[in-house]
Order: C-alpha cells, then sequence, then structure tokens
C-alpha cells in the first residue's frame, strides 16, 4: 500500500469519526467516555488502514465484493498530469510532498514557538502551593490556565475568582488533559491538510471544559457561584498552546451543559455504536484480491505507460549506441521510453513483485515475475507504489517515470526477460 493511500484511508477515518461524535455524542454528559471516545477514534484511524482481514474468511470475501479500488482513487487524488506542465522538471507528486513537508516543518516551527513563549510567560510565576499538582500566580493579567502538571492563576483571579477557578484548572492538572493536547497537536501538525483534524481538536478542548466545569461544580456546591464566576472570567487575553485554560470561546455551551440535566445511564449503550462503524471501515479499506489467475497466469502483454507516449522509444532493443555515462558502444537490453517525471507505470502484466529497490547504475528499479519464467523490469524510478512481495494485477500502478540511478532525462527503461534471456519487448505490447 502506498502512503499517499494510507493517508486517503487515515483522513477518512478521522472524518468518519468525528462525524459520529458530533451526530451522537456530543450532547451527552458522558464526558469522560467522550474523552476516551475522541482520542480513541483518532488513534483507530491509525490503525485501521493497515488492518488486512484472512484471505479465504467470509468477511474477506464481503470485502472483495464490495470492495474499493483504491489505488485508482489514489491516482485520481494525486494525478500528475494537472499541476505541473509536461517538461517543467517536476512531478505533480514531488509538488505535493515538497509543500506538505514545508507547511508541517512551518507547523513544528510555530508549535515550538509557542511553547517557549509560554516558558518565557510564566518564567516569574510565584508558588503558592507545592505539593502534588503545583500552583503558581503571575503579575500579568493573563488569564487562567493549566500546563502541564501546574496551574497559573493570574493575580487578579486568585485574589477575587481563585477558588471556583483554581478547583476548574486542578481537573484538568488531575486527569492529565495536557497529554491529549499535545498529542493532538502532533497530529494537526502531520495532518495540517484535514480540516477534521482541527474540529476533533475543538472537540476535545471542549470536552476538557465540560469535564472540568462538572467536577469543579459538584466541589463548588452552588451551580449559580459557579456560573457567576464564569460570567465574569469570559475576557482573556492570552491563550497559551497546549494548555488548558478557563476563558474558552465555548461559553455559550458549557453553560448550557452546567444546567443540562445529566444523560440517564442507559444511554451508555450508544457508544455501541463505534462497532459498526469500524466494520464498515475495515470492509472498505480492504483492497480487491488479486486472482491467480491475475498474478500467475499470464505473460506481458500490455505497454507500461499512457498509450500517448507508445512512439516516445528512444533506444529500442539491440540497438547500438555510445552509452552517455562510459562512453563506451554498448548494446541496449530493453527500450528506453521518454515521459514526463511523474507519469505513471503501469504493469505489463500480474504477477509478483520480487524488487522494488534502489540499484547502482538502475536507479529505483522494480522486478516482476510472470508466468512461464517471463520477468518485466522498470528502471529509472522516480517512487515506488508497490514493494517487494506484493501482487500486482495487469495495467496496476506500480511507480511514476523518474531519472534515477545512470539517466539523462526522465524516461523508463523497460525489460521483459524469459529465463533471464532478454527479449524485444515491442513484442509483448
Amino acid at each position: 500500500m502506498a502512503f499517499s493511500e494510507y493517508l486517503l484511508k487515515l483522513n477518512l477515518a478521522i472524518m468518519a469519526g468525528w462525524v459520529l461524535y458530533r451526530l451522537v455524542f456530543r450532547r451527552l454528559t458522558f464526558f469522560q467516555w467522550n474523552r476516551f471516545y475522541l482520542l480513541g477514534s483518532l488513534v483507530l484511524s491509525f490503525i485501521l488502514p493497515l488492518l488486512r482481514l484472512p484471505r479465504g474468511s467470509r468477511l474477506a470475501a464481503v470485502a472483495d465484493l464490495t470492495g474499493i479500488e483504491w489505488e485508482y482513487v489514489d491516482s485520481l487524488v494525486l494525478a500528475p498530469g494537472p499541476l505541473v506542465p509536461e517538461g517543467a522538471g517536476i512531478s505533480s507528486r514531488s509538488l505535493i510532498l515538497g509543500i506538505y513537508l514545508s507547511v508541517t516543518l512551518l507547523l513544528m516551527a510555530l508549535f515550538i514557538w509557542r511553547i517557549l513563549k509560554n516558558r518565557s510567560l510564566i518564567r516569574n510565576a510565584v508558588k503558592v502551593k507545592g505539593e502534588g499538582v503545583k500552583v503558581y500566580v503571575l503579575d500579568e493579567r493573563s488569564g487562567s490556565f493549566t500546563f502541564l502538571r501546574r496551574v497559573y492563576l493570574d493575580r487578579y483571579t486568585w485574589e477575587n475568582q481563585g477558588g471556583h477557578v483554581l478547583r476548574h484548572e486542578m481537573v484538568h492538572a488531575s486527569q492529565l488533559h495536557f497529554l491529549d493536547l499535545i498529542f493532538m497537536a502532533f497530529v494537526g501538525v502531520l495532518l495540517w491538510f484535514n480540516p477534521f483534524v482541527f474540529l476533533l481538536l475543538r472537540s476535545v478542548r471542549e470536552n476538557h471544559e465540560y469535564l472540568a466545569d462538572d467536577q469543579a461544580r459538584r466541589d463548588a456546591g452552588s451551580l449559580a457561584a459557579y456560573l457567576a464566576c464564569l460570567r465574569d472570567e469570559t475576557i482573556r487575553q492570552y491563550s497559551p498552546a497546549v494548555a488548558s485554560y478557563f476563558k474558552s470561546s465555548t461559553i455559550k455551551k458549557r453553560i448550557i451543559m452546567l444546567t443540562n440535566h445529566h444523560t440517564k445511564s442507559h444511554k451508555r449503550w450508544l457508544y455501541l455504536s463505534v462497532l459498526p462503524l469500524a466494520a464498515i471501515l475495515l470492509l472498505a479499506f480492504q483492497a480487491p484480491e488479486v486472482s491467480e489467475s491475475t498474478v500467475a497466469g499470464e505473460i506481458p502483454s500490455m505497454f507500461p505507460l499512457p498509450e500517448k507516449y507508445r512512439d516516445k522509444v528512444t533506444w529500442a532493443h539491440e540497438q547500438k549506441a555510445i552509452h552517455p555515462f562510459s562512453k563506451k558502444e554498448v548494446t541496449h537490453h530493453g527500450v528506453d521510453i521518454a515521459a514526463p517525471r511523474g507519469t505513471k507505470v503501469y504493469a505489463a502484466s500480474g504477477g509478483l513483485v520480487r524488487k522494488a529497490e534502489f540499484l547502482e547504475g538502475w536507479g529505483n528499479l522494480i522486478v516482476i515475475e510472470h508466468s512461464n519464467g517471463f520477468t518485466t523490469h522498470y528502471a529509472h524510478l522516480e517512487g515506488f507504489r508497490v514493494e517487494a512481495g506484493d501482487k500486482v494485477a495487469k495495467g496496476e500502478t506500480v511507480a511514476t517515470v523518474g531519472s534515477t540511478g545512470k539517466s539523462t532525462g526522465p524516461h523508463l527503461h523497460f525489460e521483459v526477460r524469459k529465463e533471464d534471456t532478454s527479449l524485444n519487448p515491442e513484442d509483448y505490447y
């Protein structure tokens, strides 16, 4: 499975998990259960695309009937043609990867900068409680927040609303909410292009506030006094990174949750709806099985590039020429076909991938074993879509055109061999 295909499945799973939370769980007052669901659904989203059902099982048979051609979907998402013109020297896939890495590094730097900024703010805080969860008072009117297992209150809050706010922030610290936020922050950096990740982060923050409000209100005794404290503490100047803070833009939702009746306990059964969703995703993420006849019952019979490049052969089979690197006359044992970097390379027949690796001279090389002793070789590739040991079908995208190894420009070096004897590839497509 290509990494881009894995990312596609991962993000679809995250979206499905958040939609289920929004539709079913968001209004329930089982806040601790919601916390575990939000984080668990995210972890499960990373795992589900990697799971494979045992071949021959009934579930695998269902998956084959209803399975999605993910490799085809992936090729549509990362189609090489529209983003860059032919001859630009860079493929769409490389361009997308470069943009992704650049934004990811930028967001990581921003995350680290916010952490450092947070540390500079609390450097001069005065400790007022040193056992267990530590409590500090800030001279600046910055609002109240929890960072790691430390509670920070500004002096105004400490002197006027300290009791209610402190109880609220102590819940954040004692339940280690900062671990949730750090985890979500890293996921947000890695998957910045998925808006559902940030919706999930917002849901996690909201649920933390509901948890802390519920517990702090119970300890406070008076709901009216706690609501008055919420009213007075809504204006803040600071929102630290990976911290839980008393001021929240969800103040209206928090008041509604505080004044709502608690959900009846029998509605915990609603959380079982996670099971059918996970089962549906697991079945949908299975790749349709490649039949044995497709894998081992054919000889090479397909042109390995899109048809428009059929007449782009730049070095024919058995043609003698001066090698551009060795400067010696050599006989060519395959065909070189010019095509733009990033063009899809197809398996010439069904078979088993024996090699998918970088070799000196060949660059990125794929070798596919077919029936009757036939093998096909695809060299100077930009990147792989398969791994050694994968079964591939005829016409399946296995790589993209590149210029790796000893190559003077983007092209595909294609060979057909039978029992290691070189054959003319043009006789097989």
